[in-house]
């Protein structure tokens, strides 16, 4: 049975682990790394947060607007995440493993959650 609240439960434990993350590195002197951390995870975050928010809002029955303000809000989403991501990986200022772990902050933290309710389900021996 899936689970309706993983992608919002997903979304607050990204964002305040990718903020723990990002003032780690910023206290370190790190500058670089935690930009990095802070533009990857942003995406990322952004990315599940507008699937979780608007493909329901979009679907629901009776919205008549809604597969027309799906469409334009994913056209939008393509071009956006082109000029970030050709900022970031232009920048001096940016560590471009970072951006990468950034990004990977959201499928891990799913992973993650998943995986432990999962076990929490097993059976004990």
């Amino acid at each position: 049975m899936p689970e309706r609240e993983l992608p919002a439960r997903s979304v607050r434990t990204s964002f305040w682990l990718a903020a723990w993350f990002v003032l780690i590195f910023g206290l370190r002197g790190q500058a670089d790394v935690s930009v990095g951390l802070a533009i990857g995870s942003a995406l990322s975050i952004f990315s599940l947060w507008s699937l979780a928010w608007a493909v329901p809002r979009a679907t629901e029955t009776g919205a008549r607007r809604g597969p027309w303000l799906l469409a334009a809000l994913f056209m939008i989403k393509l071009p956006l995440y082109g000029v970030i991501l050709n900022y970031a990986l232009m920048s001096r200022s940016v560590h471009p493993g970072a951006l990468f772990a950034g990004v990977a902050v959201v499928p891990v933290v799913i992973v993650l959650k998943t995986l432990s309710r999962l076990l929490m389900k097993l059976p004990a021996p």
